[in-house]
């Protein structure tokens, strides 16, 4: 699915989700926000992927918001630019909606809003000389997109104020020390990683790997009571398929799973 400034293509069960627009750096307007939240839907409907991945097009993963769009925002109506800005953001995060796992590309500069959306996805990889940004302050502004919200939670409070009231990108290697991505690779290899990773969980039962995306943001917010109530309730519903059978008996018996995917 191409629909001018996104691009959707699979390989087996897994789609990748381009950004596209190479020339701009990959920038975010409306028209991006649009058909990014289409593509979204459309893998949320299709049901052929069980894992997504989302990369830019050229050598950023994307710059952020669009400058120039930004720049005639000024002096407008607050009440106007905060209707208009919420439903860009909700746009691109409707990425969160998806149950099935997500993983970031992080091919070059994620900057802004576009390091928001990589923080949105559950996983993410770097490129060697990818940066990481979120230079809201640096021109003036608040932050947006989530960014306290994904931050405060991945990297704690402390580093959250300095990313954010300094506004300095930091290197693909500082930001696996902080804790924003999983892993760093060489950019060559980047893609293949991430489709290596991709691959690894799609091959997992699709069930057990939908509840545990779910249980996992859960937990974050459920006390360890809730959590236990919840995954002996999860455990239950495994135990109703056919494919846990088919996991425990080919695991006795030493061999590779075929599982059936019909959830």
């Amino acid at each position: 699915m191409d629909q001018g400034t996104v691009r959707v293509e699979y390989k087996d069960r897994v789609a990748i989700l381009t950004l596209d627009q190479p020339d701009r750096l990959n920038a975010m307007d409306d028209d991006m926000a649009m058909n990014f939240e289409a593509a979204v839907e459309g893998l949320e409907n299709g049901n052929q992927a069980k894992v997504v991945i989302v990369t830019g097009a050229g050598r950023a993963f994307s710059a952020g918001g669009n400058l120039q769009n930004m720049l005639s925002r000024v002096g407008g109506s607050p009440s106007a630019y905060q209707k208009n800005v919420y439903r860009f953001y909700k746009a691109f995060l409707r990425i969160m909606d998806l149950d099935v796992p997500t993983i970031a590309a992080i091919n070059g500069s994620a900057v802004g809003a576009g390091a928001c959306l990589s923080l949105a996805c559950d996983m993410r990889l770097a490129a060697t000389g990818a940066v990481i940004g979120f230079p809201f302050a640096v021109i003036g502004m608040h932050p947006g997109m989530g960014a306290e919200y994904f931050l405060t939670r991945l990297v704690g409070r402390a580093r959250t104020f300095e990313l954010l009231m300094v506004g300095e990108s930091v290197s693909a290697e500082e930001a696996w020390r902080m804790g924003l991505v999983n892993q760093v690779v060489p950019g060559e290899e980047l893609m293949d990683r991430a489709v290596s990773l991709a691959t690894k969980i799609a091959a997992r039962p699709v069930l057990p790997i939908r509840m545990l995306k779910e249980s996992i943001d859960t937990a974050a917010r459920s006390d360890l009571e809730a959590t236990l109530r919840r995954e002996a309730a999860y455990q239950g519903i495994c135990f109703m398929t056919d494919d846990i059978k088919e996991g425990i008996t080919s695991l006795i018996e030493k061999r590779r799973p075929h599982f059936t995917d019909e959830y």
